[in-house]
Formats: structure tokens, sequence, C-alpha cells
């Protein structure tokens, strides 16, 4: 066989500084896409990390091609590439970018060198200006006026001690939802559906993923804003 992308397609050339266990670029891209995110609204991606959600939402939002950034591909080495012609779609690629985002995109972190690595490899991807970072807890993230997506991709734990301390965390989502999310779609991207069930809001859909070899669910919940009340329940 051929190999006519050499360097998996998830590497879109941006991320020059990884924190542990990041999203891959493609999966943080894939659960935006099922979350119905378009830039026609406000992105919030709390716990934000290396930044991989926040910048993939701003590249989708602008109507950037992925992987612009990567200057080598397998099928450049093959016999017959015409660099001409490859040249000629990526400027039309470029040409077809917006210049700016509708809504607003909020990323933000406890980490201080979470937020600055963000920050550095959203600058790589061209997509700062449209990106508002900020150092803070998950719970004191700035959620604009309006209606959009918060998204978050919490730690799952694996260790049982680990687990006893999350399950704290994942019943503060809920709250932080139910609180200053109202008339958003929340989403949570877990591998541990037992601590999803701490969230205590009931999911209006599930959407089936694999992160490597772990079983994942996209959580979709409703946050209604008004008369309407938030569902309580178990996923």
């Amino acid at each position: 066989f051929l190999d006519t992308s050499g360097e998996p397609l998830s590497k879109r050339g941006y991320r020059k500084i990884p924190l542990e266990a990041p999203m891959q670029e493609t999966l943080a891209a894939a659960t935006l896409l099922a979350a119905g995110w378009k830039g026609d609204g406000n992105l919030v991606n709390p716990m934000c990390g290396s930044g991989t959600l926040a910048i993939e939402g701003a590249m989708i939002g602008l109507g950037r091609a992925p992987g612009l950034l990567r200057s080598n591909y397998g099928f450049m080495h093959l016999k017959g590439f015409n660099k001409p012609l490859w040249e000629k779609l990526r400027k039309e690629a470029r040409a077809t970018a917006k210049k700016s985002i509708q809504g607003r995109v909020v990323a933000t972190d406890i980490s201080r060198e979470a937020v600055e690595t963000a920050r550095k490899n959203a600058m790589t991807a061209g997509v700062d200006p449209f990106i508002e970072f900020g150092l803070a807890d998950f719970s004191e993230t700035p959620v604009p006026e309006g209606k959009g997506v918060v998204i978050l991709n919490p730690p799952y734990g694996e260790r049982m001690g680990e687990i006893r301390q999350l399950e704290g965390l994942y019943s503060r989502i809920g709250d932080f939802f139910k609180k200053k999310c109202r008339g958003y779609m929340g989403y949570i991207f877990t591998g541990n559906f037992g601590l999803a069930k701490k969230v205590g809001l009931r999911t209006k859909r599930r959407i089936p993923f694999y992160n490597g070899e772990i079983e994942c669910r996209l959580l979709e919940y409703e946050l209604y804003e008004g008369s309407k009340r938030l569902k309580q329940g178990s996923v």
C-alpha cells in the first residue's frame, strides 16, 4: 500500500506544546461537529488544557481547512505529485476562510501553564485573536449572554482514589451548567460512565466515541432558560 499521509492526519501542525494526555485534534473537531458547532453562536470551553477544543472550534467557525499548517504529507513524495496544483488548492482553501466568527470563543483553565500553552498553540494556528483565554476555575468561567455550546473534557480517573475525588468534580459541573449556562447546549466528553451520572442532569443524547481504545461518550444536555426547568436525573 501507499502511505499518502505520512504522519497521522490528526497532527494539524499547530500543537507544538502538548500537555499531558491531550485530546487529538481530529477527535476535538469531531466532538464539536457532533455538538452542532458551526460558529454561529458562542463556544465556551472550561478546562481547556492545551487549547485543542477551542482552537478547533475557532477554525471551524472561521471555515479554515484543517491541515493547512502542515508542510509535509506522504503524497508529496510520490511520483506524479503535482506541486503547482497542490499550491493552487491550498490557495483556494485559504481564500474561502472567513475574516471573523459570529459568536465568541471563550477558553479557561485553572492552570497558568495550560492557559499559556493554549495561547501559544492558538498563535501558531493563527486563531489567537478569536479566542478569549482566561485563568479560572471552570465554575468561574465567564459565559457570554445568548446561546451556544459549552463543552468540557474533564479527567476520567483510573484509580479508585481518583474516581472518588472526581465524583465531586462532575457534580460541580452539573451545578455550573444549571447556574451559569442556561440557554446553552452543554456537552461533556468522558470515558467514565459512572462519573457521568454524578452530573445530576438528564442527557438529551449520548453520542458514542472512542479515544484510542477507550470507549467514550459525548453527553449532551439541553440547558433550558426562562420558565422551562432543567431536567433532573441520571444519564
